[in-house]
């Protein structure tokens, strides 16, 4: 199952934040708090002291990192995806099999 199952894209704006933009599917979770309060702890414990805020919306999910890591912090952004979308999968692999 490809990222792109989930994710539209994940693009750097004019102000230097990591935008990543939710599949019409999985934007209902965006208004979840537990998933705010995952997603805000994921990117604070990934990207340590680059982190400045998040911003959640109804279709994306803003990270601002310190200026000048724009680049490097959507690397680690998208691997982090990619590392839960993959332990996700397993989990309901998984499930499915009991």
């Amino acid at each position: 199952m490809e990222q792109s199952m989930f994710i539209k894209s994940i693009t750097i704006d004019e102000q230097e934040r990591i935008v990543v933009a939710i599949q019409e599917n999985f934007q209902n979770y965006l208004q979840d708090e537990q998933a705010k309060k995952m997603l805000r702890e994921t990117a604070m414990n990934a990207l340590n002291e680059n982190f400045v805020q998040l911003e959640v919306s109804k279709t994306t999910f803003r990270v601002t990192v310190q200026p000048g890591t724009s680049e490097a912090s959507k690397t680690i952004i998208e691997n982090e995806i990619a590392k839960a979308i993959e332990m996700a999968l397993m989990f309901m692999s998984q499930f499915g099999q009991k």
